[in-house]
């Protein structure tokens, strides 16, 4: 096909994409996906990478699949890769008070939890030992020996305390609410009889072949609860037999790789988790299903000639959550400053019917100065001219869709981490009644909003790919009204003591963004560009000096300066599986000390470049979250730089 000259807008690429995009073809996709059990690192997870690898081959794409060993000793940065698991058989039979299989993996993989040890107990009746919600399990210590342990809800914080107290496994529901879509689940007829998507998460020798577990539904949770506390009066105990037949050894895991090649070295990066077991259709079949469907999308349009091909590359990833994306990370080491920006589609397509909610952007985090929200918001508001409304120009869509600020929870927080330096947005869903359990079916699924996210992605890598001064004039302006907003409001503030500081800070990650944005063009084009950038940050300046420009800026006290000597988040699960048992109890003490603070610990680590002291890491991540950290990041920079994780300068 003859190359096209012609430069699309901004508008038109993104409806020539959207037009292209097909819901029904990538409601096929979710289907042969989620028909695959995907365990990260195990037979199933690989056979659902082949078939997607096929798929995506069938529509001319290029495609290949990367193996990093599953081994439970490779690091890619602080992440180890667990070892291969494997499961045949489970399950779980009360016997007393009443007879009754309530976990069977032949039935529901998700009944039995993921890694569970290899334990065959069919023949022996095993007891049950309850432990109520409101215990702590550092200060429940009866003897688990020989015996199973029953908590309702938060099954992993008594992972640890079950070993040491000599458990055979646990018994749990670990289904949470989500108000006010999943209340009183095991009266809800559609979440009564489900199970939970749970995971042993093992990273050391000593907490392999431990445990085995069974996430049992609401419904059999709340009546072995009413057993065990009626038995309890009389001295008496529940009673099961149960059998795990699994493999956990050394193994592999796999991503696949598809790519759109560009004219330059430079990439755009798409990336979707294909793990989570059988159905799971929403999380996350329905983000790797919109993934492949819009680069399928771009594939044919560029060949067909309707769309230019683009300057940067476009790579999809379907990886394992988290793990697959360290390995790429770690294995792409020495080009990650050629990847200029990435989106990650996690649950995209459930129906908004009172059971799913908003699709979400997710922005990137401030340290990552990035215009990729407001790039999203732009495509977003041009896929919500669905239904013309009162005259020329106006239009209503036919979905709710919101941009938030950044959270994290998947792939694009560690993208997103400044030593990586791929600012990259999140497309989700929430809430979703559904989420994390075997209620996650294909009836789920609406083909209207696997085309909608489709489309966006599809829409927002391409435009990444080729952005032009033209797309940057379109940008900008979003961009300088999110960073007005923000000035605005504190001008308004009459109760803000620390606006001088807070202007600052705003300013900085405005320009910060603005330079972003210059980056991408050669002299050439900065010249056309520079003069709208230039008047843009002029402005900002009056209006910073309008609204914060009397007082004194206060004085940051003298404190230390702390270089990560590792890239990418913090892997802590990984970190505390080689800790000693006194770095353990360190971590432990920190958390008590602090408690809900180690959900700061990211916003922490991206401050930390190198140049700014404890005091101004502290006083950012407050602008962020509003929570006082500095004693905080004081005992956990310590404590990191006792594990060799951090240097103190």
């Amino acid at each position: 096909m003859e190359k096209i000259n012609k430069v699309l807008s901004f508008p038109q690429c993104t409806q020539i994409i959207n037009n292209a995009c097909n819901g029904d073809e990538a409601l096929s996709f979710v289907r042969e996906i989620s028909a695959f059990h995907r365990t990260q690192a195990s037979r199933g997870y690989r056979a659902a990478a082949e078939h997607a690898a096929s798929l995506l081959r069938k529509n001319g794409i290029d495609v290949c699949i990367h193996g990093y060993p599953a081994d439970g000793r490779t690091h890619c940065f602080t992440q180890k890769l667990f070892k291969e698991w494997n499961c045949t058989e489970g399950w779980l039979e009360i016997t007393v008070p009443w007879q009754e299989r309530i976990s069977d993996f032949n039935r529901e993989e998700m009944s039995i939890i993921q890694r569970s040890a290899d334990k065959d107990f069919s023949n022996m009746d095993t007891p049950i030992i309850y432990a109520e919600d409101s215990i702590v399990p550092a200060d429940f210590n009866t003897s688990l020996a020989g015996a199973m342990l029953f908590v309702e809800n938060g099954f992993d914080k008594w992972v640890d305390r079950s070993i040491e107290l000599g458990a055979l496994g646990i018994i749990t529901v670990s289904m949470p609410e989500i108000k006010p879509v999943r209340v009183n689940m095991s009266e809800d007829k559609q979440m009564a009889d489900s199970h939970a998507n749970l995971s042993f998460h093992i990273y050391s020798e000593e907490q392999e072949n431990k445990l085995c577990g069974f996430a049992i539904s609401p419904y059999s949770g709340k009546r072995l609860r009413e057993a065990c506390v009626a038995m309890a009066v009389e001295g008496r105990m529940p009673m099961v037999r149960f059998k795990v037949s699994a493999t956990l050894k050394e193994g592999c895991i796999e991503n696949v790789d598809a790519v759109i090649p560009g004219e330059t070295d430079e990439e755009i990066l798409m990336v979707a988790h294909l793990c989570h077991p059988r159905s799971s259709a929403n999380d996350n079949a329905s983000g790797a299903a919109a993934s492949m469907e819009a680069i399928c999308t771009l594939g044919r349009l560029i060949a067909d000639g309707e769309l230019p091909r683009p300057r940067r590359t476009i790579r999809l990833m379907l990886m394992p959550e988290f793990t697959g994306t360290y390995a790429f990370l770690k294995e792409n080491e020495d080009r990650l400053s050629k990847i200029v920006a990435g989106i990650n589609l996690d649950m995209v397509a459930g129906y908004q019917n009172g059971k799913a909610g908003a699709l979400i952007i997710v922005d990137t985090p401030d340290s990552a100065h990035s215009f990729s929200g407001d790039l999203s918001s732009i495509i977003m508001d041009e896929l919500s001219k669905e239904c013309t409304f009162g005259g020329k120009d106006r239009y209503v869509p036919l979905f709710l869709g919101v941009k938030v600020p950044f959270a994290f929870g998947s792939d694009h927080y560690i993208l997103s981490d400044p030593t990586v330096d791929i600012p990259a947005v999140a497309l989700t869903q929430w809430p979703d009644k559904t989420y994390h359990t075997s209620a996650d079916s294909l009836d789920h699924i609406d083909p209207a909003m696997l085309r909608r996210s489709a489309a966006l992605a599809g829409a927002y890598c391409y435009i990444y790919s080729r952005f032009t001064v033209a797309d940057a004039k379109v940008v900008i302006p979003e961009v300088s009204s999110r960073f007005l907003k923000y000035i605005s409001s504190l001008r308004r503030s009459k109760a803000c003591s620390d606006a001088k500081e807070r202007c600052e800070y705003l300013r900085d990650l405005y320009f910060a963004t603005l330079d972003r944005i210059s980056s991408l063009f050669d002299e050439k084009e900065l010249c056309e560009l520079m003069p709208e950038l230039e008047d843009e940050k002029r402005f900002f300046l009056q209006l910073e000096q309008i609204s914060c420009g009397g007082g004194e800026k206060k004085v940051m006290p003298s404190s230390p300066v702390p270089t990560r000597l590792f890239k990418a988040p913090l892997s802590m699960r990984s970190i505390i599986g080689d800790m000693t048992s006194d770095e353990k109890q360190r971590l432990c003490d920190l958390r008590c000390k602090y408690p809900s603070l180690d959900s700061l610990d990211d916003y922490i680590m991206y401050e930390a470049d190198g140049k700014r002291t404890l005091a101004d890491i502290a006083c950012r991540v407050y602008f962020q979250t509003g929570t006082e950290c500095g004693k905080y990041v004081k005992e956990l920079f310590g404590m990191l730089t006792d594990l060799g994780l951090v240097k103190l300068n």
